[in-house]
């Protein structure tokens, strides 16, 4: 006869709960890639469309995420912008998951048209391939059951370089944009502005909190 200790309580294995946030980003890249390339009649030229649209998704995604966590924690009806889970910055590694997804998957089964091999350069397979690591980093960096294994202070300087590493991503392509003989896009200007935004949220909340003297 064996003894049954009715405390324990055999539950049902269940599956990881994906955040709300990259469900929702996810969903909006897939639709703005969808909208892009069918407004193109679903040709090469749809692709580059889709593509360009999620990256500039990404831009204010991206933005959301800079300006959320000093606005949650300097207004306090925005608290919940200050989310300790970074939602936005979750969401925006959903965005760049599509953007490469749809970025390679049309490559992978390109065909020489007699001429050459149709597919992506070699620049931009560098650039994927960095871009996407980085991405990786980040999502490692605001996933709390691995940061609980890395460290919270490894989290954060994963954090913070791959932080760095998009805003100059968005601010050195506008002003290339700006600068050099393109055609006339708004988009890089706009893109400017918002890095620079973001950046004086940052410095703003810092002050701030500086100034503050603590209670005695």
């Amino acid at each position: 006869m064996v003894a049954l200790d009715h405390s324990v309580h055999f539950d049902t294995v269940r599956a990881p709960r994906v955040p709300t946030a990259i469900l929702v980003c996810a969903a909006l890249a897939l639709a703005v890639f969808a909208a892009g390339f069918a407004l193109r009649g679903f040709s090469d030229n749809g692709l580059r469309l889709g593509t360009q649209v999620v990256w500039r998704l990404g831009t204010l995604v991206f933005f959301g995420a800079l300006v959320a966590g000093p606005a949650g924690r300097l207004v306090p009806a925005l608290r919940r912008l200050a989310d300790p889970d970074r939602p936005m910055l979750q969401g925006f590694c959903a965005v760049l998951a599509v953007y490469f997804a749809a970025l390679l998957l049309p490559n992978l089964f390109a065909v020489s048209d007699g001429i050459r091999p149709v597919g992506i350069s070699a620049g931009m397979t560098i650039f994927i391939f960095f871009t996407g690591s980085v991405t990786l980093v980040m999502a490692a960096a605001v996933n709390r059951s691995l940061c609980a294994q890395f460290g919270e202070k490894a989290c954060r300087t994963m954090l913070g370089l791959s932080v760095i590493y998009f805003w100059l991503c968005y601010s050195l392509i506008g002003l290339a944009h700006i600068s050099g003989p393109h055609r006339p896009d708004a988009y890089y200007e706009v893109s400017v502005i918002l890095m620079v935004a973001g950046l004086l949220a940052r410095f703003t909340e810092h002050f701030i909190r500086g100034r503050r003297v603590p209670a005695l």
